[in-house]
């Protein structure tokens, strides 16, 4: 059978599988995948796939003819030869992977010898060998899968590397597994069974051996007063050695951002104000080197960063970016200000209070009003020389081939040119049988097209192009002046365009003054620009293909009020020119208003763009201006509207020039009859220029989709949405890889030693309750928390399971709660009661270990409630989660980690 033809099975549609089947299919091979659950089975045949997966849903739906979803076993063996296992293995509690779904495939599967097990589920070493020698006819290969959440079909699509492991007896389908992925152009990895177990294990053991290892020379670090950035920078230098996987966390592990959340990048060399899902976009087509686990590392990007002890920003190199799958809270932080960004519960956010203090890291489910956020305000930057731009930069995006491009050069330039020689002539008007006939049109016309002027070298300063003889021509050179910026601005503000004009839109009678002001600019570049009065507004009209596609496609302007954004060249210019696009940018679609009468006076910005208000919020802080910002959506609006607002006197005369100038005066005169200056509440300034905003509100909603993070060594900050300054967030999950480096059988010492790291803490917890309490027999303990962490009901290696255990073993007596994870723990907890509340834990209790940092249990009335039902007032806080003085304050003997 042609490899091409070949039909494939996949068994278990969940992520692995439907991945796996989608990718298939794309490749051209009738699929048959089987899952035991009807109900997927039918919600996938309608095309509704369950699972969050970049580009997934659309290759179903575009193979939708080749891919067949059942759960009958029988047809998908009649079908398919070649049957790829992609079964859920999950660690029990023992910490085994749960072979009983391969077993169960095993069992349907029978005697056969027609059929090949192609393993993709992740499954210890000596499994194959295992089944080869209970079932000595099973053909069995093993093809790990090493798709990373996130980016799972571009990963199939395009492998690093494909691993085959196959004995003899399997050699025949292990070549026809091989043929399947020919089209990939991937190297290739053919080696026995148990190898290619171990390959998959091995890697993630080795990460993880990588990450443990940093981790326990952070912790030296600090006692000895090094700098483990610096030392793991040295490190990865040593080509040894690498720099992947050599970032020591700050205890925040698994903290991410949303992909709208925004950082200002310089991508080699070019800032651009990014989403993180564009970020990570822009990255892998650049063809950055991607790494497991969804990890990025740029060879040349930067991100604007915080330096806690200096307070300003600047931009530093980024060591890694990540991606990772959430589903979960988000919490959103809004400032006094309006400001907000949201980022998951456990990210770490830079905080100081009212008096400045110096900056802490505070998680963001813990912060409060009382907390104050830094904001990255003006920097200090060596800003862009460059005075010209050339408008022939655009003609690929504009889609002109060279024959359709004309350029007009300067008279000199085509008097050389009709002068050449006779055969050099010939040379250059390649497509002309005529040369002379070709050669008199030139030197009539002033005019060649655009691939002779190359084919002649001739120089093209001050030429003028245009998509045609008879075409709108414009000069080449546009001089980033702040006239021009002006110009950027009003079009940001009122322009619109399409693939061949620009308009700008204006107030029929009351804005003449900025038809003029456009018409008169592009008229010294050489082009018309047309005005005219459709309607009830004022239009002016820049007709060039050429023009267009350079004003959105080059410089990065928005074609409507929707999508505009600030050009990625601003925020390398002078502050003239920033100032120039503003004042445009306000006059366009700003005001100015006296509060309450006067003579307190507002300045007021309104766009229905999100990244265009989060660009000019930038960019004033840039200038020392700090907006607040207020979201709402009008009557019959469908988009909510960004209204930034400048208020303050010093504020509004540091930011005049964005009042129109026949009306600064009016403004001026207006804040100096001002008794007391009052400046805006919820923030505040310092003499160093630094600003900080206080958090107003802290709320949560839940959210399922990628969350991104960076590694910026040396700050260990960014800078994100709003200019909100916050700490790196770079994640670590190192339990479920140091677990299925278990499940191997390979033993690492170094990740048995972290291993036993942790149960110590565990065993350290029943130590302190026995100094308390002496022997625990008879003793009542309550656990408040049971999910290994907050928001979740996941109970996979949570410490509760095992501090429950170990009680019991000790003789107490255990009652727990958790808000969502009890009843799912129930069974596990070794006998352990679950509480129906908080309360009821803790009522007779001779002592409270406060497991996980639910928010509620630091709200509960400790010193009353709380203490009343208790037996005996001791906690345990295995968090450093409450507050420790008020409860030493309300009697409470506290115990917390490392206080």
């Amino acid at each position: 059978m042609s490899p091409e033809k070949e039909p494939i099975g996949v068994i278990g549609v969940g992520w692995v599988g439907l991945v796996t089947a989608a990718c298939f299919a794309e490749l051209g091979h009738e699929v048959w995948a089987r899952d035991i659950l009807p109900d997927k089975v039918e919600s996938l045949r309608r095309g509704e796939v369950p699972i969050h997966e970049p580009g997934l849903p659309e290759l179903v739906t575009k193979n939708a003819e080749r891919l067949h979803f059942t759960t009958d076993m029988a047809e998908t063996l009649e079908r398919a030869r070649l049957l790829f296992v992609c079964v859920d293995t999950p660690p029990t509690y023992s910490g085994d992977a749960d072979l009983s779904r391969v077993e169960a495939v095993l069992a349907e599967l029978g005697d056969s010898t027609d059929h090949a097990l192609v393993m993709k589920s992740t499954v210890p070493v000596g499994t194959g060998r295992s089944i080869r020698r209970r079932r000595p006819g099973t053909v069995y290969v093993s093809n790990p899968e090493f798709l990373k959440e996130g980016s799972a079909v571009v990963d199939f699509m395009k492998p690093d590397r494909v691993v085959i492991g196959a004995d003899a007896a399997s050699a025949e389908f292990a070549d026809r597994v091989q043929a399947l992925y020919d089209r990939l152009d991937a190297p290739i990895v053919r080696t026995d069974v148990a190898s290619a177990e171990m390959i998959k294990l091995a890697s993630n053991a080795f990460l993880a051996t990588k990450i443990s290892f940093i981790n326990e020379i952070a912790n030296v670090s600090e006692e000895l007063g090094a700098d483990v950035t610096e030392v793991a920078r040295g490190m990865g230098l040593d080509d040894r050695i690498g720099p992947k996987f050599l970032q020591a966390g700050v205890g925040f592990g698994g903290s991410c951002l949303p992909g709208e959340e925004t950082v200002l990048a310089r991508h080699h060399g070019r800032p651009a104000l990014l989403t993180f899902a564009e970020l990570w976009s822009r990255l892998e087509e650049d063809g950055e080197e991607q790494v497991e686990e969804g990890v990025l590392t740029p060879s040349s990007l930067e991100v604007l960063s915080f330096l806690p002890e200096q307070r300003e920003p600047v931009f530093l190199p980024v060591l890694c970016v990540t991606r990772r799958a959430y589903e979960g809270d988000l919490i959103e932080v809004r400032t006094k200000m309006g400001r907000r960004v949201r980022a998951t519960p456990d990210h770490p956010f830079l905080v100081t209070d009212a008096d400045g203090a110096p900056l802490e890291r505070v998680l963001a489910d813990r912060l409060t009003t009382s907390d104050w956020l830094p904001l990255a305000m003006k920097r200090e930057q060596a800003a862009d020389a460059a005075r010209m731009a050339s408008i022939l930069s655009a003609a690929d995006a504009a889609g002109l081939s060279p024959q359709k491009l004309i350029v007009r050069p300067q008279a000199k330039e085509i008097a050389g040119l009709v002068r050449l020689p006779l055969e050099e002539r010939r040379e250059v008007f390649t497509r002309h049988a005529l040369v002379g006939a070709r050669t008199s049109e030139v030197r009539r016309t002033g005019s060649l097209r655009i691939d002779e002027a190359c084919l002649a070298d001739v120089d093209l300063t001050g030429a003028t192009p245009a998509t045609s003889k008879s075409g709108n021509r414009i000069r080449n050179e546009l001089e980033l002046s702040p006239a021009f910026w002006r110009i950027v601005g009003l079009y940001i503000a009122e322009g619109c365009s399409n693939e061949e004009r620009i308009f700008w839109h204006f107030h029929l009678r009351d804005e003449e003054h900025l038809v003029t002001e456009v018409a008169v600019y592009w008229s010294r570049q050489g082009i018309v620009a047309r005005a005219s009065s459709p309607g009830t507004a004022r239009k002016v009209t820049v007709s060039s293909r050429l023009a267009a596609a350079w004003w959105t496609r080059v410089l990065g302007l928005g074609r409507t009020s929707y999508d505009q954004r600030l050009p990625d060249l601003i925020w390398d210019r002078p502050d003239d020119d920033k100032w120039a696009l503003l004042s445009g940018l306000f006059e366009g679609d700003g005001s100015w208003s006296r509060v309450g009468g006067g003579p307190s006076v507002v300045i007021e910005f309104g766009t229905i763009s999100d990244e265009l208000a989060d660009g000019v919020q930038r960019l004033l802080g840039e200038l020392g201006i700090v907006t607040s910002r207020r979201v709402g959506r009008t009557g019959k609006s469908t988009k909510d509207t960004h209204w930034l607002r400048i208020s303050g006197a010093d504020q509004v005369e540091r930011a005049i020039a964005l009042v129109p100038e026949r009306e600064r005066g009016r403004v001026l005169g207006s804040i100096a009859r001002q008794a007391k200056r009052i400046a805006p509440t919820g923030y505040r300034r310092e003499g160093d220029g630094s600003v900080r905003v206080r958090v107003a509100r802290v709320s949560r909603s839940p959210y399922a989709g990628p969350v991104f993070s960076l590694e910026v060594p040396g700050a260990h900050s960014f800078v994100t949405s709003s200019a909100i300054a916050v700490s790196n967030c770079f994640p670590k999950d190192t339990q479920a890889l140091k677990q299925l480096a278990g499940n191997s059988g390979y033993h690492f010492q170094l990740l048995t030693s972290v291993i036993e790291v942790n149960e110590l803490q565990k065993r350290r917890t029943v130590s302190k309750l026995q100094k308390h309490l002496g022997s625990l027999v008879g003793k009542q303990v309550a656990l408040l928390g049971v999910a290994f962490k907050p928001n979740t009901d996941d109970i996979r290696e949570a410490t509760s399971l095992v501090l429950s255990g170990r009680l019991a073993g000790e003789g107490a007596s255990v009652r727990v709660y958790d808000p969502v994870a009890a009843t799912k723990a129930d069974g596990l907890l070794a006998g352990a009661t679950v509480a129906d509340s908080a309360l009821d834990a803790v009522d007779g209790a001779d002592a409270v270990v406060l497991v996980t940092e639910w928010p509620e249990f630091r709200e509960l009335d400790w010193a009353g409630e709380v203490k009343r039902r208790m037996r005996a007032p001791i906690v345990i806080d295995g968090r450093n989660f409450l507050d420790r003085e008020a409860l030493l304050e309300a009697g409470f003997t506290y115990e917390g980690i490392g206080r």
